[in-house]
């Protein structure tokens, strides 16, 4: 399914991982790099690997974190005007502004996020904590998202998520992290948080070794290693549930809905060297299924797909998530 996108899309190259929901294993990882000779083969370990910003996928951790506070409702009311939101001379844009529609309007904060309207979440995370960015800086702390997964694969790269302190924090940080800029992640790092959204709250460790044998005796069994019991409430955990559910339902992901398998999930479509004027995008999707008992979770990421060919997450990374579950779920025992 990776390879079909990969090749449709003409993309530089991408990754795939599914993990199992309650004990962080790893079901499958599949990495895909373009060749000299136009064909794709495993060069990189890009899911362990490559740090990016993720863009909107991220906009989950924004929510979670304004919800946790109380600074949010889902049925707040956001004015996304039309779609451009100016903030020290940087523009923050919707999609549908290239199209000539030109925002939303005003839409609850649910819709706002079910749209993936980059002016939405901007403007209710912004106004709930320009005065104090470090609360929200804080609580992203707070869940662990700044440190790695610990995966038994070498190579792994720190998260970057960065402090009003630091040397490099602008007026334009906390905007533009509320959407997936400024923050950089690993397709693995990334998953491993949507797998504690689906796990209700209990964010569990990658896993990729589950016993080592010597001549047919188990010398070492690993067991599911928990890295933060709770990284919020039960109540956020459920609205934020519901949110990722509603974006396959009617939202940016509707395409890959499916009468057979209920899934939830984001979208992220990310420019990648945006400040060098570069047209070159990172697509992707997360979540997980069956929606209301999961028992998978799964991230794809493509990146550098030929725009004109299309770069939005949800037609070069959400197909390929579609295919990867209901193959998943038709070999689950139950289903």
């Amino acid at each position: 399914a990776l390879l079909q996108s990969l090749t449709k899309y003409e993309a530089d190259h991408g990754s795939a991982i599914v993990m199992e929901v309650a004990t962080g294993r790893i079901v499958a990882m599949a990495n895909l790099g373009l060749t000299k000779n136009g064909t794709y083969e495993e060069q990189r370990n890009y899911a362990v690997w490559e740090r990016t910003e993720p863009g909107s996928t991220f906009k989950l951790a924004s929510l979670l974190v304004a919800l946790e506070d109380g600074k949010v409702d889902t049925a707040d009311i956001v004015d996304t005007e039309n779609g451009i939101f100016t903030i020290y001379g940087k523009q923050v844009r919707d999609s549908n502004v290239k199209y000539g529609k030109g925002g939303y309007g005003k839409i609850t904060l649910a819709e706002a996020f079910r749209l993936s309207s980059n002016t939405g979440i901007v403007k209710a995370i912004y106004g709930a904590y320009e005065k104090d960015p470090q609360a929200f800086v804080d609580q992203l702390y707070n869940m662990g998202l700044q440190r790695r997964t610990g995966i038994r694969i070498k190579g792994e790269t720190d998260p970057i998520i960065p402090k009003p302190k630091d040397k490099n924090w602008s007026g334009i940080s906390l905007p533009w992290m509320a959407f997936g800029y400024e923050v950089s992640f690993t397709p693995l790092q990334m998953l491993t948080f949507y797998n504690a959204i689906a796990n209700d709250g209990v964010m569990v460790r990658p896993q990729i070794v589950s016993t080592i044998k010597q001549h047919g005796h188990n010398e070492e069994v690993f067991e599911a290693q928990v890295l933060n019991s709770s990284i919020c409430s039960k109540e956020t955990i459920k609205q934020l549930q519901a949110l990722l559910k509603g974006v396959v339902e009617r939202g940016t992901a509707k395409y890959i809905y499916s009468d057979k398998l209920a899934m939830a999930g984001k979208t992220g479509t990310c420019q990648l060297d945006y400040w060098k004027g570069s047209l070159e995008y990172q697509s992707s999707f997360a979540g997980y299924f069956p929606a209301d008992d999961p028992k998978y979770s799964c991230i794809v990421v493509v990146n550098k797909p030929n725009y004109k060919i299309g770069y939005y997450g949800s037609h070069v990374a959400g197909p390929v998530f579609k295919a990867i579950a209901e193959e998943v779920y038709l070999s689950m025992p139950e289903a």
